[in-house]
């Protein structure tokens, strides 16, 4: 550090007037060149009109990898690659949703996602060595699959390599590291299995419910 009308930090005075051709900050070229169009078209998502319902559809029809025109994908949502991302029919996910699609996210038919839940299909190595590579950081993935008619509470975090089985439901805040089967409802950090889904769970609508 100098005083007397110089530079209090000489690193500062190198920092170039405009930007240099080519800056990429820390990202590699070949991420960026996948991630920067899909960034865009998040960015347009994010921002439409919540009345363009049609728009928003044909929009993540051109992100996803598949998608079926009666989804609901609430505003705001992130993804990385996007293709990645398969949804089945009549997909619903709350506030705040985030796919981390570095390989395959499938999701069944009539998933119900709560708000601010979080599917990382991308992790990193465990050993501090082997997390910086050629100077990145590569990263390691494992495909994450949900059943269908599965309900998701808000605030889950789904791992890389899980499956939740047809009819399951997460509780919220839960953070999900391994296989959940069929028809079971299961909570906590890590998730487990609290009990089977049975008769007993069935509810009445009333007739005047549209």
């Amino acid at each position: 550090m100098e005083f007397g009308g110089k530079k209090e930090n000489d690193q500062e005075a190198r920092i170039p007037e405009t930007e240099p051709e080519g800056y990429l900050g820390g990202y590699n070229k070949g991420w960026w060149g996948v991630a920067a169009p899909n960034r865009r078209l998040i960015s347009r998502y994010n921002s439409m009109d919540p009345e363009k319902l049609w728009d928003k559809y044909l929009l993540l029809k051109e992100l996803l990898g598949s998608v079926d025109e009666k989804t609901i994908i609430e505003a705001p949502f992130r993804c990385d690659n996007g293709k990645n991302i398969f949804l089945g029919k009549q997909f619903y996910a709350n506030y705040g949703l985030v796919i981390l699609d570095a390989a395959p996210v499938t999701f069944g038919d009539n998933v119900i996602v709560g708000p601010n839940a979080m599917f990382c299909a991308a992790s990193h190595p465990i050993h501090p060595d082997c997390r910086f590579h050629n100077g990145d950081f590569p990263i390691l993935s494992a495909p994450i699959t949900v059943g269908d008619n599965v309900w998701i509470g808000g605030g889950v975090i789904v791992l890389p390599g899980v499956t939740i089985g047809s009819g399951s439901v997460i509780g919220a805040g839960s953070v999900v590291t391994r296989d959940i089967p069929p028809m079971s409802v299961a909570a906590g950090s890590p998730c487990r299995v609290l009990r089977k889904i049975n008769e007993n769970d069935r509810y009445e609508w009333p007739e005047d419910i549209v």
